[in-house]
């Protein structure tokens, strides 16, 4: 279902006992990386930071994303829940985002912690993020996990990270949709990394939708569940036109 910013005030959904990129107070950066590495210069790869709605004054919520056309990106839906506005920033810095394109309608998956976000002017890459839409929960493998913000203990990021990890097995988001487990290899999800993609052979299979833990600290072996793209694969398709 397709709606305005402004008609945004969803309950936030956190787990108890694990991690959330929620926008509140508590939570004033989401699910970051701790460990890993500098992620390749993308501009498909998103920063997104959102404010007002249920956001207590003072504070911004910020998660990662996906650009998947030129109008769309890919996050979790617990990004876009209770936000009154929302900027998408294509710098792979933290500390120098570049030019904001604002999002003028949100719409969140029937099923999952899966979202996509319009921006009011279209923005065109050379290329974009691509899906695996089919991809089910592996117990064996490994992936690439991206995103923006804080790092071991709390630190903020200046950039871009990713970091590798084991395929463990399926299990459940944040809206009790259907999700890969993950276990950290060189690295592991924190508060910020919410939305950003988890990437097998090449294509995002699912976003950061909870941790395992409240805080990760400096684990780079923590464990999180990403929100599998396969259970809204035709609402993607019929909403993004892809």
């Amino acid at each position: 279902m397709q709606k305005s910013i402004a008609a945004a005030a969803v309950a936030t959904v956190i787990a108890a006992g694990l991690f959330a990129a929620a926008p509140a107070s508590a939570l004033t950066a989401s699910t970051r990386v701790v460990g890993g590495e500098k992620a390749p210069a993308t501009a498909s790869i998103v920063q997104l930071q959102a404010t007002g709605g249920t956001i207590p004054a003072g504070y911004a919520s910020s998660c990662t994303g996906e650009q998947i056309s030129a109008s769309w990106v890919l996050t979790a839906r617990h990004c876009i829940d209770g936000i009154g506005a929302m900027n998408v920033y294509h710098s792979n810095s933290t500390a120098n985002r570049g030019t904001p394109v604002a999002v003028d309608r949100i719409s969140a998956a029937p099923t999952g912690d899966v979202a996509l976000v319009h921006l009011r002017t279209a923005y065109a890459l050379s290329s974009y993020t691509q899906l695996d839409l089919a991809a089910t929960a592996k117990s064996s493998g490994t992936g690439t996990i991206q995103g923006y913000g804080l790092r071991a203990n709390a630190v903020q990021s200046d950039g871009l990270y990713q970091a590798s990890v084991s395929l463990t097995g399926a299990s459940t988001d944040a809206f009790g949709g259907r999700a890969q487990h993950v276990t950290g290899v060189s690295g592991a999800s924190n508060h910020g990394d919410s939305g950003g993609p988890l990437i097998v052979n090449g294509k995002v299979v699912g976003v950061c939708s909870t941790g395992d833990s409240a805080d990760p600290g400096a684990n780079t072996r923590a464990g999180s569940n990403y929100a599998l793209l396969a259970q809204a694969s035709s609402w993607i398709r019929s909403t993004a036109g892809i």
